[in-house]
């Protein structure tokens, strides 16, 4: 007690210090004289072009025995085709994690963390990166790894499933944050849906992409004459050029330059765009329209009007709708640029539902009054500060200046544009930011984008505009997926699942069915290692179950009880998302027990789709279906026996949702059934999870209140 009281005296006694130095400093921090900032000066590095048409540039920088390389990829997710979205980031990361012909991935992690050093690769939307970061006494590991990872990428399947399924992991949570979904619809709404800059990947894009994807990519895209290398740190030059030939100089050229990046067809005009989220009490906002080219002469005064507007502290939409009228707990905005096609003009809110429409004419009226009223003698020094002021970072870092340098070279753009940005932004007028807002900004031809619920906004969203509701229910399937079933294909798939039914037991043991428990031993499979579980599961059809689960990390319960769900451990309980109890809906449509009792229930259709092969067997593949067709799952029947094999379905798992296929074996019988004693669950070629049935009772008595939530 008393080193606390001593310890806040002391804490008491240094804010008295530091205020007093506040206060001290208030009083002469207008004498204080700084030098001016100095032009930035470009940096001496060598560059070197291949025979194959790499080129290298190259910077010495002896400080520290450091060697960084950064190469530029110009392949990029815009190539992807649009059935297979995501392929470009795939190839990325699989380049990395997928090994090569001479290690595996799992090998090159265990040498580079040996040594200290980091490899990784990305591809994003337009290009990818594939750095480096090594102490220079591995420089030769370093480089021939990279040059591996590039060169001779083998693409493992398992290393192939586990991105795609991370990347589903992705798609499934990206509903979650508002402010998310607003850019997203955003960038779709000025690029288009279908460009290479606004479009996203999706289940089944994901689900299209083979291995063959990837290595048709690789080959096409990824080879020397699209790869620049910069490399800077604690070398020779000479030498360095030598040590490069020797790991990339035989790599044979491809087929030649990419294709450019695709071009912009933008159209300025009036739309609202309203995206329903009703479980949050505020809204997010996004509006505006494409934004610019770096290549511009008005970016420069386009940086001091941002400023002034938006971008830095102080700035008109700060003060005016946050501070004055309170009506944004933030808000902001940006007018960006690109080199080889617009960037994006935005500007951002996020306040009370109650006053959303309040604001967005709040943000509107201060992006007008930007064209009208010139800007003060402290609003232009603001504006330049904010932009001069971090000018000298964007020299900082070596590298950054020399992937800059590189960047620019492969657009054809000026390599002393960074080193001249500071004199052109001092000479900006004020004259020339409101011509420059006039020429560039048009408030009447906005999109604007919320994300909210809209029976608690102050006015309705068509005061401002046409109003589109958009729906980002995350897909399954690809549009217009849903299949059309014949009458000839409806009346054999039922003509089979008849004869499954009479393998399995008959209709009058399956009608017979009101309750299961079942207890069994489940391992689902991880990439970081299996995790055992028991369960029990006490269900009443045709939409009670409650399962118990003990796991290494203690007792859970999983309710699903008709229209309301909940999830149990420890104390805490947790009710489970509209999308959870959706998926409980599905996963009761696909029980075996009640497709057979539904049999000639016209709620359900069944039709034949193919003969197949699954696990070794030849199969008849059956749709089961909804009669609304938003349920449904592709059941396998031997083809001899008639004996169910097993299930193809979109499902969740402990990785995220994936494409499933359930295998049964060991079949046994259980009160006039039969009954797989043993279930394999997988997502392409990998295991998910595989279940154990110890026992199975058909109509126990089970208590309902079970299914109670505590209160």
């Amino acid at each position: 007690m008393i080193k606390k009281t001593v310890y806040i005296g002391m804490l008491v006694m240094l804010a008295v210090l530091i205020l007093g130095i506040n206060i001290q400093a208030g009083k002469t921090i207008d004498k204080l004289k700084f030098p001016p900032i100095k032009e930035p000066q470009m940096p001496e590095f060598q560059m070197v072009t291949l025979e194959n048409g790499m080129t290298l540039y190259l910077m010495e920088d002896h400080e520290l025995p450091l060697v960084n390389a950064s190469a530029r990829l110009a392949a990029g997710g815009y190539l992807d085709s649009p059935e297979k979205t995501g392929l470009g980031s795939i190839v990325g990361t699989v380049l990395r994690t997928g090994g090569t012909e001479n290690k595996t991935g799992d090998e090159i992690d265990e040498i580079l963390e040996s040594i200290g050093a980091s490899i990784e690769v990305n591809i994003g939307s337009t290009s990818g990166t594939a750095g480096m970061n090594i102490l220079s006494e591995y420089t030769d590991t370093g480089l021939e790894l990279l040059a591996d990872i590039l060169r001779r990428p083998v693409f493992l399947e398992d290393k192939i499933e586990l991105a795609k399924t991370q990347t589903r992991s992705g798609i499934s949570r990206r509903n979650d944050q508002p402010f998310q979904i607003c850019v997203r619809e955003f960038r779709k709404i000025l690029y288009g849906p279908e460009s290479g800059y606004g479009r996203h990947a999706e289940y089944y894009t994901i689900d299209n992409i083979s291995r063959e994807d990837l290595i048709e990519f690789h080959q096409k895209y990824i080879t020397p004459e699209n790869v620049m290398l910069a490399i800077w740190g604690d070398f020779n030059s000479d030498e360095m050029v030598d040590k490069i030939k020797g790991y990339f100089g035989d790599w044979q050229m491809g087929a030649g330059k990419v294709p450019s990046l695709p071009e912009v067809n933008y159209e300025y005009k009036l739309a609202v765009h309203y995206i329903p989220k009703t479980d949050i009490n505020q809204s997010n906002i996004l509006i505006g329209h494409v934004g610019g080219l770096l290549g511009d002469p008005d970016y420069f005064p386009m940086i001091v009007m941002n400023n002034i507007l938006g971008g830095s502290f102080g700035n008109r939409l700060l003060n005016n709708v946050r501070s004055k009228q309170g009506l944004a707990y933030a808000v902001g905005g940006s007018f960006t640029s690109n080199i080889a096609y617009p960037g994006i003009y935005y500007n951002y809110c996020m306040t009370k539902s109650e006053s959303t429409v309040k604001a967005i004419k709040g943000m509107i009226e201060q992006i007008k009054g930007m064209q009208t009223n010139a800007p003060t003698e402290n609003e232009m020094k603001l504006g330049k500060d904010g932009y001069l002021n971090s000018f000298v970072f964007n020299f900082e870092d070596k590298g950054d200046v020399i992937t800059q340098i590189m960047e620019y070279d492969y657009f054809d753009f000026p390599r002393d544009f960074q080193f001249k940005a500071k004199s052109n932004v001092e000479k900006v007028t004020s004259q020339d930011v409101i011509d420059v807002a006039k020429r560039k900004l048009h408030p009447d031809e906005f999109h604007i984008v919320v994300v909210g619920n809209g029976d608690d906004f102050d006015e309705p969203l068509d005061v401002l505009g046409p109003v589109d509701t958009i729906d980002v229910t995350i897909p399954t399937e690809a549009p217009g997926g849903t299949m059309e079933i014949s009458n000839e294909a409806a009346t054999k798939g039922k003509a089979i699942m008849q004869k499954a039914l009479d393998a399995c037991g008959g209709a009058d043991n399956f009608n017979k069915i009101k309750s299961v428990v079942s207890k069994s031993s489940v391992t689902i499979v991880t990439p970081q290692g299996d995790i055992p579980l028991e369960s029990k599961s006490s269900m009443i059809l045709p939409d009670r179950e409650r399962s118990d689960l003990t796991t290494p990390m203690g007792a859970m319960v999983s309710v699903s009880n008709g229209a309301d769900s909940w999830q149990q451990q420890g104390p805490q309980i947790v009710p489970c998302s509209a999308e959870d109890i959706e998926n409980n809906k599905k996963e009761f449509f696909r029980n075996t027990v009640l497709s057979f009792q539904n049999i000639d229930k016209p709620d359900y259709v069944f039709a034949w789709l193919e003969t197949a092969e699954l696990d070794g067997k030849s199969i008849e593949l059956i749709l089961v279906q909804s009669i609304e067709g938003n349920y449904s799952y592709k059941f396998a029947i031997d083809s001899e026996t008639f004996m169910p094999v097993g299930k193809k379905y979109f499902g969740q798992t402990i990785m995220g949702p994936a494409n499933l296929t359930e295998i049964y074996s060991d079949y046994k019988e259980v009160s006039g059934i039969m009954v797989p004693f043993k279930v394999t669950l997988s997502s392409g070629a990998s295991k998910v999870a595989e279940v154990g049935v110890k026992e199975y009772i058909t109509n126990p008595e089970i208590d309902e209140t079970i299914f109670n939530k505590p209160e």
